[in-house]
């Protein structure tokens, strides 16, 4: 009697897909591993890191040797057949290695708009919805992707140093110390620097008026503002401050029946983020180095105040000088 076997289905892997030699243009700035797995088909990370070390991956006709390169829109890649690679290589005729020194900075893209760098710092403006750093690998970080740019930019390893940072929903001005004597300095000094903060709250406020903040620990204060545009139902407003006073901020607005947009659950979120935008930062280095860096507003606040005016504050009264009569 003849055994029944169950007919297993092969499911071909991603290489069985393309029998040839493979190719694609990059249209947008993006991690050359991430790119292989959008557009080859890889299922994982690991299998494109193994057809990288397989030297069938080719970008701008050389050898990739790196997944974490960042590649500029309009980069032509190439994947490889096995049999492709081994008959080059008995030919003689295989791809250079690595990057062309002279081609490199056409090739490379920051991943973020970069606005100041020099020998020691790094500052960038991080869009919302990505996280600084996190402990876990599987998760976009602005860490993870600078570091690679500024590798791939040096072909050398580097050590990033954050200075500062900021939540998910917000966007803004970030730090990069390129040493830590730099990342000391600037964290040590940085309650001092001046800064510029976008806020867009839900509600309205006396124009170019002060907030009343009651930190946890320490003495109240007022938080002078400008309001920079207001329509029926939101304001952008600006601070002279940087996002550690978030914190305070919030029971401050709640007391004016006014809510940040995007930040805390119950918070409404009519463009998807958070509306705080760190726009800009004075930094002095430890030598005296004055180092100055501005973003603009951010379109998503322009969209939701568009319409709306700038509101003039209210002139303030002043009290009422008392005439003092001499006695009789």
């Amino acid at each position: 009697m003849l055994n029944k076997c169950k007919q297993v289905r092969q499911v071909p892997s991603c290489r069985a897909y393309f029998r040839g030699m493979q190719q694609f243009t990059v249209t947008h700035p993006v991690e050359l591993i991430e790119a292989l797995m959008s557009h080859v088909g890889y299922p994982t990370r690991t299998k494109a890191r193994n057809a990288l070390k397989r030297e069938e991956i080719l970008v701008s006709g050389r050898v990739a040797l790196r997944g974490s390169d960042i590649l500029e829109p309009g980069t032509e890649v190439s994947v490889l057949s096995k049999e492709e690679v081994a008959n080059q290589k008995r030919s003689g005729g295989a791809a250079p290695k690595g990057k062309d020194r002279n081609h490199a900075s056409s090739q490379l893209c920051a991943p973020f708009p970069v606005v100041y760098e020099d020998d020691n710092v790094f500052i960038y403006e991080k869009p919302a919805g990505w996280v600084c750093a996190s402990p876990n690998p599987k998760v976009k970080t602005t860490y993870s992707a600078v570091k690679a740019y500024l590798e791939a930019k040096t072909e050398a390893m580097v050590d990033v140093h954050f200075v500062n940072k900021l939540p998910r929903e917000a966007s803004g001005l970030l730090v990069v110390a390129k040493s830590l004597a730099w990342r000391q300095h600037l964290q040590t000094n940085w309650a001092s620097f001046a800064k510029g903060m976008y806020v867009m709250v839900q509600g309205h406020l006396p124009a170019d008026d002060e907030l009343f903040l009651r930190p946890e620990q320490g003495e109240p204060y007022a938080l002078p503002y400008r309001t920079m545009r207001a329509t029926n139902l939101h304001t952008m407003l600006k601070f002279r401050a940087g996002y550690e006073v978030i914190k305070d901020m919030l029971p401050a607005l709640r007391r004016e029946d006014c809510l940040l947009i995007g930040v805390g659950k119950s918070a409404p979120d009519p463009i998807k983020r958070g509306g705080i935008h760190l726009f800009a930062l004075a930094l002095v280095g430890p030598e005296g180095e004055v180092i100055n860096a501005k973003t603009r507003v951010p379109n998503e606040f322009l969209k939701l105040v568009r319409g709306g005016s700038s509101p003039k504050p209210a002139p303030r009264k002043r009290p009422d000088a008392k005439k003092h009569r001499p006695s009789k």
